[in-house]
This record gives structure tokens, sequence and C-alpha cells, in this order.
């Protein structure tokens, strides 16, 4: 199993919208991928604009076909906007 995080800066003032549309959309998005078995959205506490998407994959390669994927252009275009600068994306093994 591998761990995927990645922490997304978002717009200022456009927080409470990006989470709404996590929460709408965006998770069950990102868990129909094959090989995805959970995802997790989290908002900063001491920086409120920094989110974190914590994802678990069966293996990097799921991870890596599912960017191939028209579900995941799907998931930029819904996520995309949001983005204040390029998210911080690293697969962790767990031991």
């Amino acid at each position: 199993m591998v761990i995927e995080r990645a922490e997304i800066p978002v717009k200022p003032g456009m927080e409470e919208e990006f989470a709404k549309v996590m929460a709408d959309s965006g998770i069950a998005l990102l868990a129909s991928a094959a090989g995805c078995n959970r995802v997790e959205v989290g908002r900063g506490v001491e920086s409120p604009g920094k989110f974190i998407l914590l994802l678990s994959w069966d293996k990097v390669q799921s991870h890596i076909d599912f960017t191939k994927t028209p579900a995941f252009d799907n998931f930029k275009s819904l996520a995309g906007p949001f983005f204040a600068g390029p998210s911080n994306m690293e697969h962790f093994e767990l031991v």
C-alpha cells in the first residue's frame, strides 16, 4: 500500500468553495479511480489556505495510470481553478 500526500495552496478567499467542491464531488471522483482505496481531505489549522489530500493506493502505478484518464482531467478541471500554485506531492510506502 502507498500513501499519496499532496499539499494544495488555495487562492485567498476561495477556501470555503474549494472545501465544498471537494466534499460535493472531488473526493468521490478521486475515490472512483482504479486502485484507490481511500481519500481524505484536510485543511490547515495554522495555514487555512493550505489543504492536504491523503490518498491510499494499492501501488504507485495505479496513481500514475489515473493521471492518464479522463477522470483525472475532470478532477483537474474541478479543482485546478482553486490552486494558488503547484501542489507538493509525494508517495510513501507504509512500513
